[in-house]
């Protein structure tokens, strides 16, 4: 039934890591009772969002109104007494309901992915794989103590301190499109340590973050969206991180310049606004993918956690683009090579003095 599931079963099985599926099996628990038209309970969703899969994944993808609005549309997706509500909602594109429709539909698809490859211990070679891809060789490692977990919850994927967490949803589709390239987007962030600057002044803490961000998200969707981007149906990701590129690397640049010229810094949250609370996709996908199409590729590989060796060499790409790129001025072009040589040592934070 899945590529990935055969791939995963005829590789040498060189780890014994599994990923923890229970936030899975309790979902499905869970709307079992709904199907029943049993109502679900606070403490039972309480007790569910509470299992270590949903906990963090939870906590980086929804703020508490969100997560309400899609513990009703669960609810009225899977309990029959619904159904006509469930049918009004789909007809008016409201997505959560649309997305728990959807697994309600292909749960028998989900179940058997999870049987097929959850536990297959072929499973993380496939995703260190991927992500070794677009990583330099000092970046070959393994994760200590690695947690990976499938959720029943949403459209999303995210690498936090606590494990990386996949959506079924996600995860299948992705498959669909090259074997393990979600997990292995996801496995890059932990393998992809930024560069160390010691102690930042507060005025470059903006910059230097977005800048993070765009380099952290623009290579490791090189893993991922590149692949996705070949597909019939890319209209929409090339609509989201594409089509608004050049408009936010102009207004990126703008904030800049203003700095430059004496005018108050623009802080990390002002950056990630500019770039539509995309944490760095918008525009580092479309800064990474310049720098491929134009002969890069290795040197960012090798630049892999320098956030100002990445967006000088975006510059770089840009100037040779025959779909001319936009570039950044020559006033943030010196300002970024004035923040390389200022941090090209470790700056220690500064003594604190005794009071008098």
């Amino acid at each position: 039934m899945f590529l990935l599931a055969g791939l995963l079963l005829a590789a040498a099985p060189s780890w014994a890591q599994t990923v923890n599926v229970e936030a899975v099996t309790r979902y499905w628990e869970i709307t079992d009772a709904l199907r029943r038209n049993e109502p679900l309970t606070d403490q039972v969703w309480h007790n569910f969002l509470e299992l270590p899969g949903n906990k963090a994944y939870v906590r980086s993808v929804y703020d508490a109104e969100d997560l309400a609005r899609y513990r009703k549309a669960v609810e009225v997706a899977y309990m029959p007494l619904y159904d006509s509500l469930l049918q009004a909602k789909i007809k008016a594109g409201a997505w959560y309901y649309i997305l728990a429709n959807d697994y309600k539909q292909r749960e028998q698809e989900y179940r058997a992915y999870v049987a097929q490859t959850a536990k297959s211990p072929a499973y993380l070679d496939l995703m260190y794989a991927n992500a070794y891809a677009w990583l330099p060789a000092r970046n070959h490692t393994k994760v200590a103590d690695l947690h990976l977990y499938y959720v029943s919850i949403g459209n999303d994927a995210t690498s936090q301190k606590e494990g990386i967490f996949y959506s079924m949803r996600a995860s299948v589709d992705y498959a669909k499109i090259k074997p393990g390239i979600l997990e292995g987007h996801e496995m890059h962030h932990q393998l992809h340590p930024p560069k160390d600057f010691g102690t930042v002044d507060p005025a470059d803490e903006g910059v230097l973050g977005i800048l993070h961000d765009i380099e952290n998200e623009g290579l490791a969707d090189q893993v991922d969206k590149r692949y996705e981007m070949m597909t019939s149906d890319s209209l929409e990701l090339r609509n989201w991180l594409l089509a608004p590129a050049p408009a936010v690397i102009h207004k990126m640049d703008s904030l800049i310049q203003i700095q430059v010229r004496g005018g108050a810094p623009s802080s990390r949250k002002q950056y990630r606004r500019l770039t539509n609370g995309s944490n760095g996709h918008l525009p580092g996908f479309y800064m990474s993918s310049v720098i491929v199409k134009n002969g890069y590729a290795k040197q960012m590989i090798d630049h892999a956690g320098d956030q100002v060796a990445f967006v000088l060499l975006y510059q770089k790409a840009a100037k040779k683009d025959k779909s001319h790129a936009p570039l950044f001025s020559d006033v943030s072009i010196r300002h970024f090579k004035q923040l390389a040589r200022k941090y090209a040592k470790l700056r220690p934070a500064p003594v604190a003095l005794a009071p008098k």
